[in-house]
């Protein structure tokens, strides 16, 4: 993979929920857990990104702050969507026999 892919991963929809939401708002993991009734453990998941945003998390993320949820879940969607193009895209493209019209 590319130093360029690898950048486009390390920046997960957890990096940005960290850096952008919590940072940004001085709030804690466990103030969002408190604030949200999102369990402490799923945050820290999400956010060391061995956890995706589901869409039951997005809409409370977009509850909290006051944004559409369907934010959370685009974010995710096109991260999970990119991780699949740079770590299977050959292997996919060698086995699926595209159809032709």
């Amino acid at each position: 993979m590319t130093r360029e892919q690898n950048a486009i991963l390390a920046a997960t929809p957890g990096r940005l929920l960290k850096e952008e939401f919590l940072d940004a708002h001085q709030l804690s993991q466990s103030e969002l857990s408190r604030r949200t009734g999102i369990p402490r453990s799923t945050i820290n998941e999400i956010i060391k990104g061995k956890r995706t945003i589901t869409a039951e998390v997005a809409f409370i993320l977009g509850t909290f702050f006051g944004m559409e949820p369907q934010f959370w879940i685009n974010l995710q969607g096109r991260y999970d969507l990119r991780v699949v193009q740079f770590q299977q895209a050959t292997a996919i493209r060698a086995r699926v026999q595209p159809l032709v019209a």
